[in-house]
């Protein structure tokens, strides 16, 4: 799935699944259907007891049956008021549930999706559809499926009760149906496709909005506001016109509905006037019939906004449909192998591309045994960190095996292959928490004062020290509150906490001044310790004291040894150790 790929769910389908949610809670979902018919009932009956009234006591002076009927007529309302009352709270308790359950499977989903699925997969757009769709969904479950069929029932009910009345003003007043159905369906084809669009608008913007927000310096710095800017006009612009065209054909629709019921009306008055004169068809049998053909458009205009909602959600179902049938590429075998904590690592005969066959690395081979220490350097380019992105599966390879302790990762649960590392990168990814929690990462064990004592170990000068709140400190959106050092502070610490069998450090010291460096150069050494390491760096001072040194270009391996061997071979990683004192 891309960004722009929306399956074209028939509206069959998405219901048949968005009910599915329902299941669940169903005695919800049948009590408030239950008492949407008992709303629609004590609502259709009120023209038939407004007849009753006017033909059979009104006009004989019976006062007795005439109090009656208004003491009846209360307890109908305040009846009614209960049973909606109760109804909306049904369905509100019913969306919640629905709304939550969702939320978790989208966000479950995405957490076990694959790197490929990210690379090719907006911020924004996957924030809308966890946020903006879902809130669609809940307004057909918390109001829109339940009044439509309050207000299907409503107008069965009227139907049922015009023929009890009278059959023969039942049958011409129905002359108007044909035309409300031609009307509806022509308007239901044409916003469709509008709601369609509108969520794949909606999306692309908060995309871009995400994403403008996140760059904000380099916009600022670069002077591209203005180029920012009219980005975001132009999409705007476009989402204003489709909205537009939905204003447009809502115009049109609810007038020219008001139109056909004028014309109902016209009918029933004419017809009714005619029979009365005749002595066939009396005055309450007319009001009643006015009543119903007034209350019959009430319930179809209400069911035009509904269906409003209904096309909507349906728009914002298929494109969170589309997201959860997004196959996870990567993902546990069925009968998971087991795997002992100190582990070998072999890479055997690898190749792998991010787009088909542009190959990043060419039949690659190397054996890690455990507590062993590596690295890999080379040019930008090489491959080296798509060696890491592999060995934590991030993406899994076209052709050979990478293999621990002789079993292929592909045999493994994911949980328990990267429960064996740690890893820190360039960028120290920090969430906006504190401090404490960014290096326990929400992990009981991780308490306080392991904590202490891992920045001990990694820093004779611990700077969360100075701060108000030490380690209680919230380090903002991005860690912003921290200088760029002490976010690889936290993360060395992240990792010591962990305490994992394998560490990967990839480019862990090359964003940090040489200031910074050296401190953090004094805590690789500590996280080394005891663990198999493997290093990626373009610095070659962290990898000097490695046990095996491979150097990548165009992703194969051109040169192994340790560090002094390689410089007396003077080939490629001397030529490096030579730029790099210079």
């Amino acid at each position: 799935m891309t960004d722009d790929t929306v399956r074209d769910y028939t509206p069959f389908y998405a219901v048949k699944r968005l009910m599915g949610y329902v299941r669940p809670y169903m005695k919800y979902a049948v009590a408030a259907f239950v008492l949407s018919l008992l709303s629609s009932a004590l609502l259709v009956i009120r023209p038939y007891l407004m007849k009753v009234v006017i033909d059979d006591y009104i006009g004989s002076g019976d006062l007795t049956g005439l109090n009656s009927l208004m003491i009846l007529f209360i307890v109908m309302y305040f009846l009614r008021f209960l049973v909606g009352s109760l109804m909306q709270l049904l369905t509100g308790y019913l969306g919640q549930y629905i709304m939550h359950d969702l939320r978790m499977d989208i966000f479950s989903h995405i957490l076990s999706m694959e790197m490929t699925f990210f690379d090719k997969n907006k911020v924004g757009r996957l924030m809308t559809r966890t946020t903006d769709d879902v809130n669609a969904l809940n307004e057909l479950y918390t109001s829109g499926a339940i009044r439509i069929l309050h207000n299907t029932s409503i107008v069965f009910g009227i139907v049922i009760m015009m023929f009890l009345i009278n059959y023969q003003l039942a049958l011409a007043t129905l002359v108007i149906i044909p035309f409300i159905y031609l009307l509806a369906s022509t308007f239901a084809n044409r916003i469709r496709t509008i709601y369609r669009n509108i969520r794949k608008g909606t999306a692309r913007l908060n995309a871009f909005l995400q994403e403008s927000i996140q760059g904000i310096r380099i916009i600022q710095t670069m002077r591209r506001s203005s180029w920012s800017y009219n980005k975001f006009s132009t999409y705007s612009s476009d989402l204003m016109d489709t909205k537009i065209k939905n204003v447009y054909y809502y115009g049109w629709f609810f007038p020219l509905m008001e139109l056909i019921g004028t014309f109902g009306l016209v009918v029933i008055l004419s017809t009714s006037g005619f029979k009365i004169r005749a002595g066939v068809l009396e005055i309450g049998t007319m009001i009643a019939f006015i009543r119903l053909v007034d209350m019959f458009f009430w319930p179809v205009r209400e069911l035009a906004e509904n269906f409003n909602v209904m096309l909507s959600a349906l728009a914002a179902s298929e494109r969170i449909f589309t997201l959860l049938d997004t196959e996870v590429k990567i993902k546990d075998p069925e009968n998971p192998l087991k795997l002992s904590k100190d582990a070998e690592i072999c890479f055997e005969n690898v190749w792998f591309a991010y787009d088909e066959e542009d190959w990043v690395l060419k039949d690659v081979s190397f054996t890690v045994s455990p507590g062993e220490k590596i690295a890999f350097v080379g040019p930008s380019g090489a491959g080296k960190t798509s060696i890491t992105s592999l060995l934590l599966r991030y993406y899994d390879i076209q052709r050979g095996r990478i293999l621990v302790n002789g079993i292929d990762i592909k045999d493994l649960s994911l949980e328990d292959h990267r429960r064996l590392f740690s890893y820190v990168g360039q960028e120290a990814f920090l969430f906006n928490r504190s401090i404490m929690d960014n290096i326990s990462l929400g992990d009981p064990a991780v308490n306080s004062e392991r904590v202490e004592h891992v920045l001990e170990r990694i820093s004779t000068d611990n700077p969360f020290n100075d701060l108000e709140d030490g380690l209680d400190t919230g380090v903002r959106e991005r860690g912003a509150r921290l200088s760029q050092g002490q976010r690889q502070l936290v993360s060395f610490a992240r990792a010591l906490a962990a305490d994992r069998s394998i560490l990967v450090l990839d480019e862990a010291t090359s964003s940090v001044d040489t200031f910074t460096e050296s401190i953090l150069q004094e805590a690789v050494p500590v996280l080394m310790e005891g663990r198999t390491s493997i290093v990626i760096a373009h610095r070659l001072s962290t990898v000097r004291t490695v046990d095996r040194i491979y150097v990548l270009a165009a992703g194969r391996i051109v040169e192994t040894g340790a560090h002094r061997d390689l410089m007396d071979q003077n080939g490629l990683y001397a030529k490096l150790s030579r730029m790099h004192m210079e």
